[in-house]
């Protein structure tokens, strides 16, 4: 009776588990008793090229991405994070489609987890270890991952689909920056910025699409990256 108990009781806590993760776009932010900062979903969307984690002081602005995953197929993710430094942040999760398609979830501010832990045990056994039998291991030839884009923490599309400029020190420094069509053919260039914060309108960009920038700090480069514009539904 004991040998059916054990499987049972194993299969019980494993969909316990499972039950309490949320399905994109919802999702957990838990702090758990250990001092673990731990995020965790489900996700059903099909067709995803990219996952990124971002977090914020802030409920409202000034994300930052922290981590980005390639999408691997797993429909169950987990993330610890280690680099926050104390227990008001915000989180949200940025996805990004096949195309030109991306959502953000709404963000989640981060809760304290009080439940207790529970320690599975495994039941002794009295079957003699069996030797295992060295498997030949085949060559393969090596695939190189796909490049894992992370967005520009100093241009990057705001909540709104607009491109957004975000620089700090503008007042202090020299700024200019270099937009770019999909082809690389240049399509306006803003010689100096002296906002710190700055939006611009995505009509400037006429379409729908990826867009590159390349950013100068006092005459040298400072950044190569690309930014999406979406359509209005």
């Amino acid at each position: 009776m004991n040998k059916l108990i054990l499987p049972i009781l194993l299969l019980f806590i494993a969909s316990s588990a499972m039950a309490q993760q949320d399905t994109l776009p919802k999702f957990n932010a838990v702090k758990k008793m250990n001092g673990e900062i731990v995020l965790s979903w489900i996700s059903t969307f099909k067709n995803v090229s990219q996952i990124n984690i971002q977090r914020s002081k802030d409920s409202l602005r000034n994300f930052s991405t922290i981590h980005s995953v390639p999408n691997t197929g797993s429909k169950s993710y987990t993330y610890v994070d280690k680099t926050a430094k104390n227990d008001s942040g915000y989180y949200r999760i940025f996805i990004l489609f096949e195309g030109s398609n991306y959502v953000f979830t709404p963000s989640r501010k981060l809760t304290i987890d009080t439940s207790s832990t529970t320690v599975v045990v495994k039941a002794p056994t009295n079957k003699p270890v069996q030797p295992q039998k060295e498997v030949e291991k085949e060559d393969k030839p090596y695939v190189a991952p796909k490049p894992v884009w992370v967005p520009s923490v100093y241009i990057f599309t705001g909540d709104d689909g607009n491109p957004v400029i975000r620089l700090p020190d503008a007042l202090s420094k020299k700024y200019s920056v270099r937009f770019l069509k999909e082809n690389g053919s240049q399509l306006f260039v803003i010689p100096k910025i002296t906002d710190t914060y700055l939006t611009l309108d995505k009509v400037n960009f006429m379409k729908s699409g990826w867009y590159h920038f390349e950013l100068l700090e006092d005459g040298k480069l400072k950044e190569k990256n690309k930014f999406l514009i979406t359509r209005d539904y």
